[in-house]
């Protein structure tokens, strides 16, 4: 009885052996596959990388070639992006920008002032107004967090964004960083700009 029950132990315990050749790996992603995602990657952060030169540059002209044909682009002071935010059409973004005509983004935080400006002016003094052309690139992912909720996600979940990093200060315990959040969507084969966000601490 005992060789008996030391014999099926035997035969039990082989069963429950894996074969390493015909055990489950997890599948890694095909190199076509990897490759074509650093691809779009590395096509969207030099868009990115001109249209910060080029609001630096102020050159707006060749800024509006990046907009959306069809959904134009959408301005929100902080990284909450409401619909009540200020929003241009293609068209509109020409005609204005170099007029005088002035136009409400929303109201600053803190002293709830609200922010009356022309377009150019708005490009110049709010999105513009630390020098991003030295910033940090995070590709789909924000490093700035404040107390204000950054919904851009929610609100874009078909694009991609970069975020343009500057963090902050000692001297102001780095509560003075800022982020300029650039947001693309594809038509076919190109990416349009769709929204421009900017981050920062907030009250």
């Amino acid at each position: 009885m005992k060789i008996n029950a030391l014999i099926f132990l035997v035969v039990l315990t082989g069963c429950n052996k894996v074969d390493p050749n015909t055990a489950i790996i997890p599948k890694a992603k095909p190199d076509t596959l990897v490759k074509k995602e650093n691809s779009e990657e590395k096509t969207i952060i030099n868009i990115n990388t001109e249209i910060i030169n080029l609001l630096k540059q102020k050159n707006h002209k060749k800024l509006s070639s990046y907009i959306h044909p069809e959904k134009g682009i959408h301005f929100s002071m902080y990284s909450f992006v409401s619909d009540k935010d200020k929003s241009f059409s293609k068209a509109d973004f020409e005609k204005y920008i170099d007029a005088d005509e002035k136009f409400t983004f929303g109201h600053k935080d803190g002293s709830g002032a609200i922010y009356t400006v022309s377009l150019k002016d708005y490009l110049k003094d709010w999105v513009y107004k630390k020098d991003f052309s030295t910033a940090k690139v995070n590709y789909n992912n924000f490093e700035g967090k404040g107390n204000s909720l950054n919904n851009v996600k929610e609100k874009y979940p078909n694009a991609v964004t970069v975020e343009n990093y500057l963090a902050g200060t000692v001297e102001y315990s780095y509560m003075d960083w800022n982020s300029l959040i650039l947001v693309f969507e594809k038509i076919d084969d190109q990416y349009y700009l769709v929204s421009i966000c900017n981050n920062q601490w907030t009250v």
